[in-house]
């Protein structure tokens, strides 16, 4: 019978500090961006709007907004333009060309 040798563990990694290194790198550009965009809609929008629609995706220049409920998507359409122009004004360059809506929850 072959004796088996006790396994060594010299250098043990929690699997969190693995997987932030592997989604680190995995992220692109846009997730950033998203990121600042956020942080821009909770600083420069009313907490009527806020609470109630949060940037969800970011495709090229397309920013999509998840809305809790059709009325408050109806309202935020005769904002749009105002949208995009404070949160572009915001960033420093025009990365938002154009705002859809989707109702959702978040």
């Amino acid at each position: 019978m072959q004796s088996r040798r006790p396994y060594k563990n010299t250098g043990s990694v929690h699997i969190k500090e693995v997987l932030h290194a592997i989604i680190g790198t995995c992220r692109k550009e846009t997730h950033t961006d998203l990121d600042v965009i956020r942080r821009v809609w909770h600083s420069s929008f009313q907490a009527a709007i806020t609470d109630n629609a949060q940037p969800s995706a970011l495709k090229e220049n397309i920013l999509l907004i998840t809305v809790k409920s059709s009325t408050v998507a109806h309202q935020l359409r005769f904002q749009l333009h105002d949208i995009i122009q404070k949160i572009n004004q915001e960033m420093g360059h025009d990365r938002i060309g154009e705002i859809k809506l989707k109702t959702g929850n978040f």
